[in-house]
């Protein structure tokens, strides 16, 4: 058995924005929208959190798509006769996991096989026969481990990135036509690698296609504001910058992991 891996393409949902305000409220407080958005948004109260549910369903349905077994697969996804769920990796104010739960679809006209029955901790009734309950969303651990390492050197794919259109996009207005862009790009990266050696705290874990890398806050035109993210991809010894990010899209990307505590992160959200 495959599972869709879009949320909307898996179950009929009714009702989303008031489930993720209700989500919002059985959760640890945190803020789920940006104080200054760049892009316009429908969900106007809880937009991070509804990109984070979305992220974390296809990531779950990845996960338990690739397993052989079925007991590793219920890690992932518990899916058995007219139930299923999956954990949310959020938590209540008691500390209790927070999972999306399913039931079968009943209504005929429905192409989709599931129903959205909301969200419940880990105490709810209707996770009663559920045992195991699947396990918090993780991401693979590179060999070295978790924590950056400042003395690594970075090594800036500057073709690639200003080759992309899209990467060009996410730079700065002001500089994208500079003759001289490879240079301060690269003079921006390096600066913001020996801040990091200083301040190894600014540079914050994100999740992408099921592994671990880094964001390094990087300034092209203040030295005090970061202008965007470098991810840093985990290599033999160093560490490979392939692509920039607007800040929007780097706390977006550190959110799967944990909530967001870099000041540079953290002044986005309200």
């Amino acid at each position: 058995m495959k599972l869709q891996c879009d949320l909307f393409d898996f179950a009929y949902v009714p009702g989303w924005y008031w489930q993720l305000d209700c989500l919002a409220e059985m959760a640890l407080p945190e803020p789920w929208r940006f104080r200054e958005p760049v892009y316009a948004t429908k969900n106007l109260d809880t937009p991070i959190l509804e990109r984070y549910i979305h992220s974390i369903f296809k990531k779950q349905a990845i996960d338990f798509n690739s397993e052989g077994d079925p007991a590793e697969a219920a890690r992932h996804f518990h899916v058995e006769n007219e139930f299923c769920c999956f954990h949310t990796g959020l938590y209540t104010g008691r500390y209790k996991a927070v999972y999306a739960c399913f039931d079968r679809n009943k209504k005929p006209a429905s192409m989709r096989g599931w129903y959205f029955r909301g969200f419940a901790d880990e105490m709810s009734p209707w996770l009663k026969y559920v045992s195991p309950l699947p396990e918090r969303p993780s991401y693979h651990m590179a060999q070295y481990g978790v924590n950056y390492n400042p003395e690594w050197p970075i090594r800036v794919n500057i073709d690639h990135i200003l080759g992309d259109a899209e990467n060009v996009s996410r730079l700065p207005a002001a500089i994208r036509e500079a003759h001289n862009l490879p240079l301060l790009l690269e003079t921006a990266v390096e600066l913001a690698r020996r801040r990091a050696v200083v301040e190894p705290g600014i540079v914050v874990p994100q999740g992408y296609q099921g592994r671990v890398q880094y964001l390094l806050p990087v300034c092209l035109t203040d030295m005090e504001r970061p202008d965007l993210a470098m991810t840093l991809t985990i290599m033999d010894g160093y560490y490979l910058g392939n692509t920039c990010l607007t800040l929007e899209m780097a706390y977006l990307n550190a959110r799967l992991l944990a909530r967001p505590v870099a000041p540079w992160l953290t002044g986005l959200v309200m």
